[in-house]
């Protein structure tokens, strides 16, 4: 069973590839494996290979064992860059092997960073599935614009302050976050309260007073490990 601390490491992170957002990849496949999808990407090596079990994908996820099998297997067939075999642990146990393909370092532009402690801080599990599909999309479209962020004033220039900076704006439409997302309109609203319940995004506003959103990098809070290892033992109950 996988045990959250409250020991949390936010340097680790993978490469999310835009092309799985503007080909429609992301937006096709179903809830499962878009909880799925990141968790074993998370945790994959600098050659594209992780080795999760399956109860530390559910715990993560926030799927029963059940829908993480048939998120790999089926849901996740074909998905590009995207494989999986059996092995042989050193306990003699067969385990699964997953490969990822990610962008190269040198496509600038090409991805963006998402961290691991969204998921080991336990929000990745607590969002809403509609939820889970929105974040990497709202990351897609956001943009960081020098000098929104007061908290950065003190750095010199603007590769400092971009590299350190937690939150980039998004001022996307609803009607292009529900299509590359793959939710309905009815999803939508639910969506954002998730993210915003789980410290992943703030409503905000342009200068102009349109309505746009803070969507965190790296969040102000996560959940604590007391609170989400409750979690686990009343879905184990369940």
């Amino acid at each position: 069973m996988y045990h959250f601390s409250d020991e949390v490491d936010w340097s680790i992170f993978f490469r999310f590839d835009k092309r799985w957002i503007e080909n429609m990849n992301w937006a096709r496949i179903s809830p499962s494996a878009k909880a799925v999808l990141p968790v074993i990407a998370c945790h994959c090596n600098e050659r594209g290979e992780s080795f999760p079990g399956e109860e530390t994908i559910a715990a993560l996820a926030g799927l029963t064992a059940k829908s993480v099998r048939k998120a790999i297997k089926v849901d996740l067939d074909g998905f590009p860059g995207f494989d999986w075999s059996y092995y042989l642990t050193k306990r003699g146990k067969r385990g699964k092997r997953f490969l990822l393909k990610f962008p190269p370092k040198r496509e600038k532009g090409r991805a963006f960073f998402f961290f691991r402690g969204i998921m080991d801080g336990g929000i990745w599990r607590e969002l809403k599935p509609s939820a889970q599909a929105l974040y990497p999309v709202m990351r897609y479209f956001a943009r960081y614009d020098d000098g929104e962020d007061e908290t950065l004033d003190d750095l010199d220039t603007f590769d400092e302050r971009y590299e350190k900076r937690k939150w980039e704006s998004c001022s996307a439409k609803i009607k292009e976050l529900e299509k590359y997302s793959g939710i309905n309109r009815r999803s939508i609203h639910e969506a954002l309260r998730s993210l915003e319940k789980n410290f992943l995004i703030e409503t905000d506003a342009d200068g102009a007073g349109e309505k746009t959103w803070k969507v965190y990098i790296e969040p102000k809070k996560y959940w604590k490990a007391s609170f989400l290892n409750q979690s686990l033992k009343n879905q184990a109950v369940s």
